[in-house]
């Protein structure tokens, strides 16, 4: 079955267990404890899938799917896991940032506007890391261009 990016794909679940580890990161810091345990069982459930998947496509010597086409193109060169996993952190942390702002008596628009900035680019980057690596892995998998 052809996986769809953002949905089944090894990248969308490698983005995934990266953002659920970064919450149970945060909840662990805060000390929420009752979304600790939770949150463990989401991470047990995506690592399930991208085992699946790898079982799957090992067995089936294929990895079909369907990339996502963008409309911005971020001018950064990236290796892609590495780039997704700080993509993450930044969009985690620009989230963060603008809900501590919005918190504030009196939010200070321009921090709101930079921070839009950070938090476009990151989800760009994410965006075409995502797609890279399933790139990367379909060719190792149907050993079609191992060198990407």
């Amino acid at each position: 079955m052809t996986k769809i990016t953002n949905i089944d794909t090894l990248s969308a679940l490698l983005d995934r267990l990266v953002s659920e580890n970064i919450k149970l990161y945060f909840f662990n810091k805060e000390g929420i404890l009752n979304d600790i345990d939770h949150q463990k069982e989401v991470i047990s459930q995506i690592k399930d899938r991208i085992k699946e998947l790898l079982l799957d496509v090992y067995d089936n010597k294929k990895y079909d799917y369907i990339s996502e086409k963008r409309t911005y193109t971020a001018d950064l060169t990236l290796e892609s896991i590495e780039q997704l996993i700080k993509s993450d952190i930044y969009t985690g942390e620009g989230d963060r940032t603008n809900l501590a702002e919005l918190k504030k008596d009196e939010p200070d628009i321009n921090s709101f506007r930079k921070n839009h900035r950070i938090l476009r680019s990151a989800n760009e980057l994410r965006a075409v890391s995502k797609n890279e690596l399933d790139k990367q892995f379909k060719n190792l998998v149907e050993n079609e261009n191992p060198d990407g």
